[in-house]
């Protein structure tokens, strides 16, 4: 019978233009290209990240400390009103638990942009190596020679 407006043949549906080698490689060339636009941008970040978290450690110790010093204080009535300096320290002690909070969130993300990256490219390959054997052997025996 005649094909209905919109239709195509069953081969034309699975063969991609250009067949599926040249959509392998495209993909591939994407894949490529993304990796080594991103990988300075997640170095960078991871760089600074480690920058952040070095500072805040170093925050958190000078405020420990100065805490520990007006603690001397409570209970000695010859010294102005430093309760209003505790409650400044407590509220940047507070402030600066959550930028760390953030800042190990963004680490994370960023390792699970690493992980993911990896992960691609590792089944990139493993799609290319099985369509290489596919290609030399033909069939069967290149599925048990492929590596998943």
């Amino acid at each position: 019978g005649k094909m209905k407006e919109g239709e195509t043949t069953p081969s034309a549906q699975l063969e991609p233009p250009g067949g599926m080698e040249a959509e392998t490689k495209a993909k591939g060339a994407f894949s490529s290209g993304m990796a080594k636009l991103l990988d300075p941008v997640v170095s960078e970040m991871d760089s600074r990240t480690d920058k952040i978290l070095a500072s805040q450690e170093v925050l958190t110790k000078q405020l420990d400390l100065f805490a520990e010093e007006l603690g001397k204080f409570e209970g000695v009535d010859a010294v102005p009103h430093l309760s209003q300096y505790a409650e400044k320290l407590n509220a940047s002690r507070r402030k600066l638990n959550k930028v760390d909070m953030c800042v190990q969130n963004t680490r994370e993300r960023i390792g699970n942009i690493q992980r993911m990256h990896s992960q691609l490219l590792a089944f990139e390959k493993a799609q290319k190596e099985r369509m290489m054997g596919v290609q030399d052997k033909g069939g069967a025996s290149a599925e048990k020679d492929a590596t998943p």
